[in-house]
């Protein structure tokens, strides 16, 4: 028994084992402390994963230090040089992991403008290293606080970038309220509960959906929502009813109201057609009811109209089947080769309808898809310049509501006609991506091998009245209808710009230089007509003591429908605060018809014949005003007179551009997602006045933009005057706004130096 005592005592007061049990309970307990203040402090799983890793991996070192060096060390001096070994170890892989692995990784992902892939490499970063300032700054910036309105309560929400291969969704929590840190770009959500169908949504952030947009559009989206399990038709998934903006070219922003519906998740399929064949779908009238078959302005009866849908072999089926049969191995690929009256007889042997055109746009893009844009990614995940139709779902398009490949793959019937004639949307396989926002007017029995649909089941049949009638869109005139303006027209035409200097009368409002970056000043001027005054916010860098140039901006359509409180005005929430922080001063100035001088927001985007009259007046307004806020700065010695520049955003990049006929005093212009409006003066009057501009002109443009097509992008810069030599036009894998943010700024700050320094 004392042989057994004294072995022990001998073994627990070996410096071995006393130094690994010591080691073994000060790891525990620092694992502990670490898990605990984890939460509080945002340290994140990966830290505590470290923790837990180090000290298992410095156990055996420890021990082994121990035997190593125990005749000469004392228990507490060898636990502490077996820590620190093991600290010198965690650190030396941290800095390696960080700066080689990591580090070239984020690098590459916020220079190509990968926001949400950015911000996940530097979340890891900050959990396993929370204290390198730079990546907290980009970890910080590249997210938002994005606030969950969820119709049910009780509901489990996940997360993941959109279309994401290799990142698994994360749990967010249950009805989580003010979620921080979801990152800037596409994201995808998935909402759970016990008796209800999941919910796959996906959205831009900020947006509309998440309540962080910096600008008020006038409207508001209905919140997220489930439906029961029992009351989904299979197959479909539930759009919700509210207001949006359907983007489609030639729409405007204005929002519509649409009630609850289903839609097809996928494009209804060969095998799924199959069963209509088969329950004889062709030789039923009730299916084909209310139907006014007409080809070639002809009038047909069913009898006739069944002889126009054949296949190959002259049975009753799609064009290029055969004996009334797909292919083998085709059953999963989109029907094709079917005409606008057997999509809608399907959907009618479905219980439903082809959707209408408004509907269709609701399930394809997000309500607010022109300022927060889902489609830049969307559609670079669709099936478009291939070589053929695939299976549906086998791309990750994935609609706002978990639709599959509505943009690609096969263009889409819809149930309204244009003219006449048919309707598809979407786009197909072989067409360019901007096709997906555009509508594709085609007769009524065109069966191409291109064409597919997919159907709807309203939950209130009211809502085909008024969008289920005719689609009316007037054509844009011809290009022969402009007129370039000769000497003689030019100098008639630019009469009303006359301009003159006159006393501004000039008042400071106030100067704040509480901002880290610029002082901003409000100053009044007087205008010269109406007995008006204009207010002008200038943004002053600070820290430079020079003269500076400056960078008046011309804003977007909010400024002018549903415009902020001008003292609100912060340029960091419109992506502009890069241009003080280039040494340039930001001016922006509260032009006719926005801000606190908005009378009538309908002028904006004028439809009457006197708002067209008000609009061609406000023009003349828009020159004069620049005009006295050009010379405002001309008489401030802290500015450099011959170093102002144009910055025009959407709306300021489409119609205020006419300030440029006349006013020479500008160095040079950008011109962010700006176009050719066919449609509004005074190019709707046949005037063309862009070549008489010789102004440097730089363009950054989206190629997924909706508001502005590529066409209308391409019309404004070809028809500009300017030398081929001082004119730019970029186009970028975005939306209409905004543009990716480091190329935009590379490019414009490369363009105002270009021209600054000559």
């Amino acid at each position: 028994m004392s042989e057994n005592i004294s072995l022990w005592n001998k073994l627990t007061t070996h410096p071995t084992v006393r130094a690994g049990s010591t080691y073994a309970v000060i790891a525990f307990i620092t694992v502990q402390v670490i898990s605990l203040v984890a939460g509080p402090f945002n340290l994140g799983d990966n830290l505590v994963q470290g923790v837990i890793l180090a000290s298992i991996i410095g156990f055996p070192v420890v021990i082994l230090l121990s035997i190593i060096i125990s005749s000469h060390f004392s228990t507490p001096k060898l636990l502490l040089i077996s820590v620190g070994v093991v600290i010198a170890v965690y650190l030396g892989w941290s800095f390696y992991w960080i700066q080689f692995v990591k580090s070239p990784e984020l690098k590459k992902a916020f220079d190509n403008d990968n926001y949400a892939k950015t911000w996940i490499i530097a979340r890891e970063i900050n959990q396993v290293f929370p204290f390198i300032s730079d990546v907290q700054e980009a970890y910080d910036q590249l997210s938002r606080s994005a606030n969950f309105n969820i119709k049910q309560d009780n509901v489990d929400v996940y997360w993941k970038p959109y279309a994401s291969n290799d990142f698994e969704w994360e749990f967010l929590g249950t009805d989580p309220k003010g979620i921080q840190n979801l990152p800037v770009g596409p994201v995808q959500l998935r909402l759970e509960k016990d008796g209800f169908e999941t919910a796959y949504i996906s959205s831009n952030n900020p947006s509309l959906l998440f309540k962080n947009l910096p600008v008020d559009l006038g409207f508001e989206v209905a919140p997220m929502e489930l439906v029961n399990k029992d009351i989904i038709p299979n197959g479909m998934v539930y759009v919700p009813g509210g207001q949006f903006v359907p983007a489609i070219s030639g729409e405007s922003t204005k929002p519509f109201t649409l009630s609850p519906y289903f839609i097809d998740k996928y494009e209804i399929t060969n095998e799924q057609f199959k069963i209509f064949i088969d329950a004889g779908g062709y030789t039923n009238p009730r299916y084909w009811e209310d139907m006014d078959f007409i080809k070639d302005g002809v009038s047909l009866t069913f009898e006739e109209a069944l002889v126009l849908m054949k296949d190959q072999t002259g049975r009753s089926g799609p064009l290029n089947w055969e004996l009334s049969d797909y292919a083998e191995g085709e059953e999963n690929l989109p029907v094709t080769g079917i005409s606008w009256y057997e999509a809608q007889a399907y959907a009618k042997f479905m219980g439903n309808i082809l959707p209408p055109y408004f509907h269709w746009a609701k399930a394809a893009f997000p309500p607010d898809e022109w300022i927060s844009p889902l489609a830049p990614e969307m559609l670079s995940q669709s099936n478009y310049k291939g070589d053929e139709v695939v299976e549906v779902g086998t791309f990750k398009s994935i609609g706002p509501y978990g639709t599959y490949d509505m943009t690609g793959n096969v263009r889409e019937w819809v149930w309204n006609i244009f003219g006449g004639r048919g309707m598809t949307l979407g786009g197909a396989v072989s067409e360019p991506q901007y096709t997906g926002f555009q509508a594709n007017p085609m007769p009524r029995f065109n069966r191409s091998n291109l064409t597919g649909f997919r159907t709807v089941r309203l939950l209130n049949p009211a809502d085909m009245n008024p969008f289920g009638g005719p689609i009316n869109r007037p054509q844009p005139p011809s290009a022969d209808f402009f007129k370039p303006l000769d000497d003689q027209a030019y100098k008639l035409f630019t009469t009303q710009f006359a301009y003159s200097r006159r006393d501004l009368n000039p008042k400071t409002i106030y100067v704040d230089d509480t901002h880290p970056d610029w002082i901003k000043e409000k100053i009044s001027i007087d205008v010269g007509y109406n007995n008006e005054r204009m207010d002008v916010l200038i943004f002053r860098p600070k820290n430079v003591y020079n003269s500076v140039s400056s960078v008046l901006v011309y804003p977007g359509l909010n400024y002018f429908r549903n415009p902020p409180d001008i003292d609100e005005i912060d340029p960091g929430e419109y992506g502009l605060d890069f241009i003080i922080k280039s040494g340039r001063a930001l001016v922006w100035a509260s032009f006719k018809g926005s801000l606190n001088r908005m009378v009538d927001a309908s002028i904006a985007q004028p439809t009457t014949d006197d708002q067209f009259r008000q609009f061609r007046e406000m023009m003349v307004n828009w020159r004069v005003d620049t005009g006295r806020v050009l010379d405002y700065l001309e008489d401030r010695p802290d500015f450099t007179n011959d170093k102002i520049n144009y910055l025009g955003m959407s709306y300021g990049a489409i119609f205020t551009p006419i300030v440029l006929l006349t006013e020479k005093r500008f160095k040079s212009a950008v011109f962010l997602s700006g176009g050719f409006a066919p449609t509004y003066p005074p190019h709707s009057d046949g005037i063309f006045y862009l070549d008489r501009v010789k102004t440097p002109v730089l363009m950054l443009n989206g190629e997924q933009d909706f508001l502005i097509p590529i066409e209308s992008q391409e019309a404004l810069y070809n028809g500009l005057g300017t030398p081929e030599e001082d004119k730019k036009y970029v186009v970028y894998k975005a939306g209409h706004w905004p543009l990716p943010r480091n190329q935009m700024i590379n490019e414009t700050l490369e363009w105002l130096d270009k021209y600054e320094s000559q």
